[in-house]
């Protein structure tokens, strides 16, 4: 499970808490550059879009059961990581499409990434656009910082009114992803592909689970 999910579905607001959220903001940036990573080495990029697109339906399915189950409406989008990495994936394909109107489709997948209740919205798609366009490590941290600061420093300017969902403070310790991110060597690890696209929903099933048991155990003690 990853910290952050654990932090946000069972911890109560406190030290502990804060602690486990700051490791988690280390996630979503390596998701991001590995996405990045897999368009640049994929045989088949329609094929690894595909495997998202399912890994995003599956995680959507098992959210729809937590809702028949609990009646709490408030996950759907919101808590499935698959749909921006999928957006960004989508970017990338576009902007390195060699006609020019295909290119122009990435600003509307942007602008939905803006509008939906999406786990890092805007902010999320941007950052894999980052690591797909800007092929230098460098570049790409730089490009990271100056984003950030638009999105938690400075919320967009205040010009589009932007709800920093799952922003804030601790997403400055998202930064500490660039340490294995420069580390790593350009070649392909030993590792089971399946096992993120399984893992990732039924990990999010387990903690609702978990959490809809200690809250019926705390409400009967009362």
């Amino acid at each position: 499970m990853t910290f952050d999910h654990i932090a946000y579905h069972l911890l109560p607001e406190g030290i502990i808490y804060d602690i486990f959220r700051d490791i988690g903001r280390v996630a979503y940036p390596l998701f991001a550059f590995m996405i990045a990573e897999g368009f640049r080495h994929t045989h088949n990029v329609w094929r690894y879009l595909g495997r998202l697109f399912f890994a995003a339906l599956i995680s959507e399915a098992v959210i729809f059961i937590v809702f028949l189950t609990t009646g709490d409406a408030s996950n759907f989008l919101s808590t499935n990581v698959f749909i921006p990495l999928v957006m960004g994936l989508v970017t990338i394909i576009f902007i390195f499409h060699k006609k020019w109107f295909v290119k122009m489709l990435i600003l509307p997948v942007l602008v939905l990434s803006y509008i939906l209740p999406l786990q890092y919205g805007l902010y999320g798609v941007l950052m894999i656009l980052i690591f797909g366009v800007l092929p230098n490590r460098w570049l790409q941290l730089t490009a990271f910082v100056i984003m950030s600061l638009f999105f938690i420093e400075w919320p967009m300017l205040s010009l589009l009114d932007w709800d920093a969902r799952y922003l804030g403070i601790s997403q400055w310790f998202s930064l500490l992803a660039f340490i294995p991110i420069f580390l790593y060597n350009g070649r392909l690890g030993k590792y089971n592909k399946w096992f993120f696209y399984i893992y990732y929903p039924f990990h999010i099933a387990i903690i609702f689970i978990i959490k809809t048991n200690i809250l019926s155990q705390f409400i009967s003690l009362k």
